[in-house]
C-alpha cells in the first residue's frame, strides 16, 4: 500500500485515514474518530476531503478521509509515540517529500 497519493499534476498529494491506521497499528475507527474530534483544527490546514467507499460484502459504505500533508502531519502528532508510529511518521514525511519532487519533475518536463 502506498503512503501518499495524487490524482493529477495540479492536485495536492494526500494520504488517507486507512493508511494511517494500517501503518500505525491503530484501528480505522480510532483514526476516524480522532479526525472527527479534531475536524476544526484540521480544517485550518485546508478543506478536509473524503470519499464514500463501499465495503465489499457489506451494505454500509464508509467515509475515507483524504488528508493533505499539513493535516496528516498534525494528525500524527496526536498519536502516541510508539516505535511503530515513530517509524510511520518518518516514512510519511519521506513519502510526501518524494511525491512533491516527482510532481515538480513532471511539471518541468
Amino acid at each position: 500500500m502506498e503512503l501518499v497519493y495524487y490524482k493529477g499534476l495540479k492536485d495536492e498529494p494526500y494520504t488517507t485515514a486507512e493508511v494511517i491506521a494500517e501503518h500505525t497499528g491503530n484501528k480505522y475507527r480510532s483514526v476516524s474518530d480522532l479526525i472527527r474530534d479534531n475536524q476544526d483544527d484540521l480544517n485550518e490546514f485546508g478543506i478536509l476531503r473524503f470519499e464514500i467507499a463501499k465495503i465489499p460484502g457489506r451494505g454500509r459504505p464508509k467515509k475515507v478521509y483524504q488528508l493533505n500533508e499539513q493535516q496528516a502531519t498534525f494528525l500524527i502528532t496526536l498519536l502516541d509515540n510508539t516505535p511503530q508510529v515513530k517509524e510511520f511518521k518518518k516514512a510519511l514525511v519521506k513519502a510526501f517529500y518524494s511525491i512533491k519532487q516527482e510532481l515538480d519533475q513532471a511539471k518541468l518536463s
